[in-house]
């Protein structure tokens, strides 16, 4: 009680022993303002909100330009900040990630021009999960993202249909890089090793660049992961209709042949093509409704049906790459709600997808089998260091 006290009485005495006829200096006021561009803005558009002395928002631009600012590459939700100290500029700052930030600043009553220096750390990881619902659920409740789920699923893409496919206690394990920006997580750069079991077998993508450059996902044989069509043009879906002969039609009211798979999804999901090929139908068609179709090499033919809008850019005679958004699920000519009619043709029929082999890319050279064996085994002890590995028992790649 005796401090508290004491303290009370000598604050109180410095406080009257200073003089009252002198007031305190002034402090100096700081203001900044932020923007954010939206779609169709430019820097300039940012800038003159921010900034009414037209010289020094033409200087900011002209300094830019030296360090060649992607000026064409300002994308919506970039910020720029301006920094006033007492009405006068102070600092400019335009930020489009966290390794990506550029500053104007006053130094010796010259403007001058810097770029941030990130520290961008590499961290190796290992994660292991169980599907309770789906690949995205599991991964996310790990503490991923989406980016990671995609990738992922591209690494088995030929290999298992993870709209259709995957179980409840299905397994899975992920050896990956993950990149950090002054200890903030930016993203991956590799998955060296992935493996994923359950009841539709075991399977392992296993990374690895030869001597020759040529770089691939391999099964623990050497076996490209990789064939000449994916399984399904979509990501994440459900089969609500199979192919068959006799199907009855909800529309119609009447039985015939239901010649490909239903993906249900929800109006505005991306649609790929799931090979390379050339576009030869862009266009409405009958009671496919707006249609996609696409030719691939080998004879094999591909439809897209029901869409509510086409890519941008798309085009009859377009080149298009496995993977390409060609559209976008929804519910045009006879559909009863937004889901994707896809099809597949070879030498002119129509062919059950869920059951045809596909052939596969070329596996690893014979001269590079020792060097891939190495960086196999060394990846697999690696894991099992992680995790003990149990034994082998389903059908897949991992045999």
């Amino acid at each position: 009680m005796k401090k508290k006290v004491s303290f009370f009485i000598i604050f109180t005495l410095f406080f009257l022993s200073c003089p009252r006829h002198k007031k305190p200096a002034p402090s100096s006021i700081d203001t900044e303002t932020v923007y954010l561009l939206r779609k169709g803005q430019t820097l300039e558009i940012g800038l003159n909100s921010l900034v009414t002395d037209n010289r020094l928002a033409l200087s900011i631009q002209t300094l830019l330009k030296e360090l060649d600012f992607p000026f064409r590459q300002c994308l919506p939700g970039d910020s720029l900040k301006v920094r006033f100290k007492n009405n006068q500029f102070e600092k400019f700052t335009y930020r489009q990630s966290l390794t990506t930030v550029y500053y104007v600043f006053y130094n010796d009553r010259h403007l001058v021009l810097a770029m941030k220096q990130p520290i961008i750390e590499t961290v190796n990881r290992v994660i292991r999960g169980r599907i309770n619902s789906t690949l995205y659920e599991a991964l996310l409740d790990l503490g991923e993202t989406p980016e990671l789920v995609y990738r992922f699923a591209d690494i088995f893409g030929w290999e298992i249909d993870f709209t259709t496919e995957t179980q409840k206690g299905d397994s899975f394990y992920i050896m990956m890089n993950k990149r950090y920006c002054d200890s903030t997580f930016i993203g991956y750069s590799d998955i060296p090793i992935a493996r994923y079991r359950g009841e539709i077998g075991d399977f392992y993508g296993v990374y690895f660049c030869d001597p020759g450059d040529y770089f691939d996902y391999y099964s623990r044989k050497g076996e490209s992961l990789r064939k000449s069509l994916l399984k399904s043009p979509l990501k994440y879906s459900y089969i609500s209709s199979y192919f068959t002969k006799n199907r009855y039609h909800p529309i119609l009211k009447i039985w015939r042949p239901h010649h490909g798979l239903d993906y249900s999804a929800p109006s505005g999901t991306p649609v790929s093509s799931i090979g390379d090929g050339v576009v030869t139908y862009k266009g409405w068609l009958g009671g496919y409704g707006n249609l996609v179709e696409i030719r691939h090499k080998n004879n094999y033919k591909t439809r897209y049906g029901h869409l509510s809008r086409f890519a941008k850019g798309l085009a009859n005679s377009k080149h298009v790459k496995m993977g390409d958004i060609i559209g976008y699920v929804g519910s045009t000519g006879l559909s009863t709600g937004p889901h994707l009619h896809f099809e597949l043709h070879k030498d002119g029929a129509p062919i059950n997808p869920t059951t045809v082999k596909l052939p596969r890319a070329p596996s690893v050279k014979k001269e590079f089998m020792p060097k891939f064996e190495m960086a196999r085994d060394s990846l697999l002890k690696m894991i099992t260091d992680k995790f003990a590995a149990p034994a082998v028992t389903a059908k897949g790649n991992g045999k």
